[in-house]
């Protein structure tokens, strides 16, 4: 349409001052092209939006056409949080993600699972908390195949604290009683306390009332992680589930959330996934992945004195950042 109208201009331009036309008729045919153009822009950027909103009704139809994992028809319940991986293997289409791995970690035991990306660290979690199904092998917690575990049951089980954290458009105190809505006002506040959140909240202007937005849009990626820590304390389950919490963090805030997460994973069974070494250093037990597969198994100080993968790992982690 641009080009249309400059070519009028022209040609108008040029037939007025050869005599064919005069001024007034130029300047009549020019308002006409632009109220002509003004329909037809405005229909090209609803073309757009409908091209928008059908990729998003595809997703959407895709989502709900999705089948829902079966549920046991008489659900065990666990006897314990000990976590069991039985020879699991899960396949994303053609890529296997996880190939035949098998580990057990104690109750009340913490795991770091390290490793390069798309080793399957984050996989292993959602395999976990059962948002997909094995293709073969079995998971365990307490005994009982997390298949065999009513749904609900299972999730009262864990608490997990992604990297990416997604808030749901309300207050603060909104989404952390998404962890447990029936909790008394004294136990959230002392969640929030425990995360760390409770000096974000003091210098909001409008505190526990604060709109965090869509997606908890509004808030820092520091402050959406204390928040999701403060839900996870506040569900007080049994077994935490940790991924790369902290990888993209400003030092300030990946204090705040070292010591929420401390408070957290106090007296539980914990899986974390890590990204820098230098947190897992403590855990009881440290398995090096890659490409689905166990490489390397044991604490810190074993890990070292083997000099394999994980100490190639840790040098690197280790290493001063070049001057700039």
């Amino acid at each position: 349409m641009q080009a249309i109208l400059t070519a009028l201009l022209v040609l108008g331009t040029y037939l007025a001052l050869g005599g064919g036309i005069g001024a007034a008729e130029v300047l009549a045919i020019l308002v006409l092209a632009a109220r002509c153009a003004d329909p037809l822009l405005s229909l090209a950027d609803i073309g757009g939006q409908l091209r928008g909103a059908r990729a998003e009704l595809a997703k959407l139809d895709t989502l709900l056409r999705t089948p829902p994992l079966p549920e046991p028809a008489e659900p065990v319940h666990p006897d314990g949080d000990d976590l069991e991986f039985d020879s699991i293997t899960f396949r994303y289409g053609d890529r296997t993600v996880i190939d035949n791995l098998s580990m057990t970690l104690p109750e009340g035991r913490l795991l770091a699972v390290v490793g390069p990306s798309g080793a399957g660290k984050s996989t292993l979690l959602q395999l976990l908390a059962r948002f997909h199904d094995v293709d073969a092998g079995a998971i365990r917690i307490g005994g009982a195949d997390v298949r065999a575990i009513d749904t609900q049951a299972l999730m009262a089980r864990i608490a997990i604290v992604f990297q990416d954290v997604y808030l749901f458009d309300g207050t603060i105190e909104d989404n952390i009683r998404l962890g447990r809505p029936d909790a008394t006002e004294a136990e959230v506040r002392a969640a929030a306390t425990a995360a760390r959140l409770d000096e974000v909240i003091d210098r909001l202007p409008d505190g526990w009332a604060t709109d965090v937005g869509e997606g908890g849009a509004l808030l820092s990626g520091g402050e959406r992680q204390r928040v999701s820590i403060a839900r996870a304390l506040l569900k007080n389950a049994p077994i935490v589930l940790l991924d790369e919490v902290t990888s993209a963090l400003d030092p300030v805030n990946e204090a705040a959330v070292h010591a929420g997460i401390e408070q957290l994973m106090a007296g539980r069974t914990v899986v974390m996934v890590a990204h820098r070494l230098r947190n897992v250093r403590n855990a009881d037990r440290i398995v090096f992945l890659d490409v689905g597969q166990i490489m390397e198994t044991g604490t810190h100080d074993e890990l070292l004195r083997l000099g394999g993968r994980y100490a190639a790992f840790w040098d690197i982690s280790m290493a001063p950042a070049a001057p700039e």
